[in-house]
């Protein structure tokens, strides 16, 4: 393996882990912030038949909170998001290749893992 090839899979890697970190922040504070709406959402729902006593249209108000708690739940997400990124610390993670021959090239361990995993499962017998 020459070393443009390994700073092409070292690239591709740092793509892939920065692309998963991305994710991983992004669905927990969703999932964080997720909750709390559909909560307010629904005693919104509840409340809204009083706005009848004061002669408006509870469609309509219900529709206008509801965009706006949205809203409030999209600039919520985003400055979670945000703040969690800035406060990340990055760990270095070192990859080191097992070399099997002189051409060929595989993962440490996880290619062992998944091997050793599947010669350990028991086959079931189908009739």
């Amino acid at each position: 393996m020459g070393e443009s090839d390994r700073a092409l899979l070292v690239a591709a890697i740092g793509k892939y882990v920065l692309n998963e970190v991305h994710r991983g922040l992004l669905l927990s504070a969703f999932s964080e912030l997720w909750v709390e709406y559909l909560t307010k959402v629904e005693a919104l729902r509840i409340s809204i038949g009083l706005e009848a006593y004061a002669q408006r249209d509870p469609l309509v108000q219900y529709k206008g909170r509801a965009s706006e708690m949205f809203q409030q739940l999209l600039e919520d997400v985003r400055g979670l998001v945000i703040g969690r990124a800035f406060a990340a610390r990055p760990r270095r993670v070192e990859i080191t290749p097992i070399e099997t021959s002189e051409s060929d090239v595989v993962a440490p361990s996880v290619v062992q893992a998944q091997v050793q995993d599947n010669s350990n499962k028991k086959k079931r017998k189908r009739h």
